[in-house]
């Protein structure tokens, strides 16, 4: 199970980096292009949210024996609650995503920046509180 866990978190923090590097690349490209690509790059949301479920289905399996003593593990909780908020992050962008393929491509592209690098931020941190806890 762990390493299901482990490849969820490459697949779902992978998507955060590529999405940035991404964002990189689109600056340096003219506008109707890098709106165009930007649309086709959201296919990478995909490999996020496989990640993200294999990291909550084999994340629950793994936190198994530390539920009687959860309260004791306050950054545990903490990361526990960083990972509720990952997942509206992530529903958020897939209504933006759905949104944007409707045809407000550039208005909902706009929205979707900003909750990308959220989700980055917030997957670093839950990698280091796990680090944490775990170690």
């Amino acid at each position: 199970m762990l390493i299901l866990h482990f490849i969820g978190l490459t697949m779902g923090l992978g998507t955060s980096f590529a999405h940035a590097f991404l964002s990189i690349a689109t600056s340096k490209m003219q506008e109707d292009e890098a709106r165009r690509f930007q649309l086709h790059s959201l296919v990478l949301s995909r490999m996020g949210y496989i990640g993200i479920g294999l990291l909550i289905v084999s994340g629950l399996y793994l936190i198994t024996p530390y539920w009687q003593t959860i309260t004791s593990l306050p950054l545990l909780i903490v990361k526990l609650i960083l990972v509720l908020v990952l997942l509206v992050l992530l529903i958020l962008i897939g209504i933006r995503s759905k949104k944007a393929q409707e045809g407000d491509v550039s208005a909902q592209l706009k929205k979707i920046e900003p909750l990308g690098k959220m989700t980055m931020l917030i997957g670093i941190i839950i990698v280091i509180l796990a680090v944490s806890v775990f170690h």
